[in-house]
């Protein structure tokens, strides 16, 4: 079982199916409570992997933490590509046109290493800075770590808030949750 696995059990537990957006204000704070969590514990997790001094072995880590950060704020507000395929055509339609009005960068795609890696390059003034930091003892490390944290933190926090904007926007306009299988199957026939 995977990380974002047990992050989506531990979190759900009955109050969204898996397809669902928050439904409302409250619920929608909620998720946003359960993510900061997460990406606060994930970036604390990479400045501690940080504090090691083996020269690129960081940027993996950060990596597969960004990757799971993520795909798990877009599971936790039903903005993976997976649950957009159940919305109503003209939900998804709605909510593609949100995401794109935030500048989401994230929101209803497949969160893969090619587009962290592209993410991270964005911030490579932080990766030459954290690498360059681990070259002086100590002091360098614990920059490095700093450097990390916040670098992670901020993407993370960043998406948050974003997803945060589209499930309200998405809840405001009052667009159908998701079809039935019923539905699904008689559009096919």
């Amino acid at each position: 079982m995977t990380v974002d696995n047990e992050f989506a059990r531990e979190n759900h537990q009955g109050a969204l199916t898996e397809y669902e957006m928050p439904a409302d204000e409250a619920a929608i704070l909620d998720a946003a409570k359960r993510c900061k969590k997460l990406v606060t514990e994930r970036a604390l997790m990479s400045a501690g992997l940080n504090l090691l001094p083996i020269p690129g072995a960081s940027v993996a880590v950060d990596v597969s933490l960004m990757l799971e950060i993520l795909n798990s704020i877009n599971h936790e507000f039903g903005l993976t590509p997976n649950q957009i395929r159940h919305l109503t055509p003209d939900s998804r339609l709605r909510l593609f046109q949100m995401i794109t009005a935030t500048g989401s960068s994230f929101a209803g795609k497949w969160i893969t290493k090619p587009l962290v890696m592209a993410v991270l390059q964005k911030l490579s003034i932080r990766l030459t800075a954290a690498q360059a930091a681990k070259l002086v003892p100590a002091l360098g490390l614990a920059a490095s770590a700093g450097i990390s944290f916040a670098a992670l933190k901020w993407v993370g926090d960043q998406h948050i808030k974003d997803c945060v904007n589209i499930a309200k926007r998405f809840n405001e306009q009052g667009f159908a949750r998701a079809e039935t299988r019923r539905d699904q199957t008689s559009q096919r026939a």
